[in-house]
């Protein structure tokens, strides 16, 4: 795998993908776009396209088990 550098990846993200995925950042608690989000499909890093995990599998946080109302 290739290294990219920080001009690669400013023209591949949008400002605040890039300070998440790029500069460790992190968004407000619960205020993300996908926390309420319960369609089925599968979720996968902006960046590399890898797999993060499949909705059958997303877990109620504040519970630490898994949602069995989706």
């Amino acid at each position: 795998m290739s290294k990219k550098d920080k001009e690669y990846w400013s023209t591949k993200l949008n400002k605040f993908s890039y300070k998440i995925l790029r500069e460790d950042g992190t968004e407000m608690p619960f205020s993300g776009k996908y926390n309420m989000q319960f369609e089925n499909g599968v979720y996968k890093c902006k960046g590399c396209n890898a797999i993060w995990f499949e909705s059958n599998s997303k877990f109620e946080r504040w519970f630490g088990w898994q949602s069995s109302d989706k």
